[in-house]
């Protein structure tokens, strides 16, 4: 944590003194993402994705010609989904997100395309679950079958707060790592980036749960 403040404090005096070599921006995209459980209870469960947004700000700084140091300030829609014929379930996230990598460029004429990696950290402010059964009367699920008894159970049950320490709660923070590739152009920016949690953000101790999140967005570098 002490590299991630160090490298942060670098930029932010980049940016105050106007230092050649940083760009600094506005960054925006959609997400998708799900919870990655491991537990014999929930290994039948075929989850989709969930797909949301994220938007912020970002710098990056070139150490070299080819090396730079970057981060940003995201907020970023993560969660879960699961869907079966009957009935759709969520869970919702909205994040602050803040990474700091590590990246090399590959100049290709007046492009370039980069790669880059490193730690996040990130903690939601936000958080829901949702439960909505399909109103096809045609679709409707047999007598025997019970909501209770599938993966929707984790999403139905209100009684507990979202977040918090409890059977079937969140926990808000959560860190890890992230990594990507990026195509330039100027000062345009694509890029894919991966992120993995390390934080098991579900307290219950028979599931370890771990969020996964693809995004892609696009950058524009109001300093470049």
């Amino acid at each position: 944590m002490k590299i991630v403040f160090c490298i942060v404090f670098i930029l932010l005096i980049g940016l105050f003194s106007k230092a050649q070599g940083l760009h600094y921006g506005l960054n925006g995209g959609f997400t998708a993402s799900t919870i990655i459980e491991k537990s014999d209870v929930n290994s039948g469960i075929n989850k989709t994705l969930k797909y949301g947004y994220q938007a912020g700000v970002c710098a990056e700084f070139d150490l070299l010609d080819v090396i730079y140091v970057g981060t940003a300030i995201n907020f970023v829609s993560k969660g879960d989904k699961f869907k079966d014929q009957f009935a759709v379930s969520k869970a919702n996230f909205g994040c602050f997100e803040v990474p700091v990598y590590f990246g090399y460029k590959i100049p290709l004429g007046n492009f370039y395309i980069s790669a880059n990696i490193g730690p996040y950290s990130s903690i939601a402010i936000v958080g829901k679950r949702s439960f909505n059964v399909d109103d096809d009367p045609q679709n409707e699920p047999p007598f025997e079958w019970n909501f209770e008894d599938t993966g929707h159970e984790a999403y139905i049950d209100n009684n507990t707060e979202f977040f918090g320490e409890e059977w079937n709660s969140y926990k808000r923070f959560d860190s890890g790592i992230s990594a990507g590739l990026k195509l330039g152009y100027q000062q345009y920016q694509i890029s894919a980036t991966y992120s993995r949690g390390f934080v098991d953000i579900r307290p219950e101790e028979t599931i370890k749960s771990n969020n996964s999140v693809l995004n892609v967005s696009f950058v524009y570098f109001i300093k470049y």
